[in-house]
């Protein structure tokens, strides 16, 4: 089993070592083990469930919301159902999101190609002025 001191897990994760307490903190991650120095370490297995985390928040869930799925989780394998509801119900979220992402994100081009525009035709201007 491979153990990674905390620097570590922060430079695989890209999450901060107070982030890393706080998940740990909020009882989202199984107990973190430490070694006889009282330093915590995380295993591969932690390090997947703490991205999972991180997907989740970078997707909007809540912190309430990821302690509800990490609960059933906790219950066992009769939860499954239920916990693939929620995750089905935040997915319905996150495509909604990303479709008005996409709009904002057109109308975004569409201004940058108007000042391109804009800016090509005075540089071609002041070309044709000298």
């Amino acid at each position: 089993m491979s153990q990674l001191s905390v620097s570590e897990a922060v430079a695989e994760t890209g999450l901060s070592a107070h982030t890393l307490r706080y998940y740990e903190k909020e009882m989202l991650l199984f107990e973190v083990p430490r070694d006889s120095g009282g330093r915590r370490f995380y295993t591969r297995e932690l390090l997947a469930a703490i991205k999972f985390i991180s997907a989740l928040r970078a997707t909007g869930m809540s912190i309430q919301g990821i302690k509800d799925y990490i609960d059933l989780y906790r219950r066992g394998e009769h939860t499954a159902q239920q916990r693939m509801g929620l995750l089905q119900s935040h997915e319905e979220l996150v495509q909604n999101q990303l479709k008005k992402t996409r709009a904002s994100l057109e109308m975004i081009r569409r201004k940058i190609a108007l000042y391109q525009t804009q800016l090509d035709a005075a540089a071609s201007a002041t070309q044709q002025g000298h």
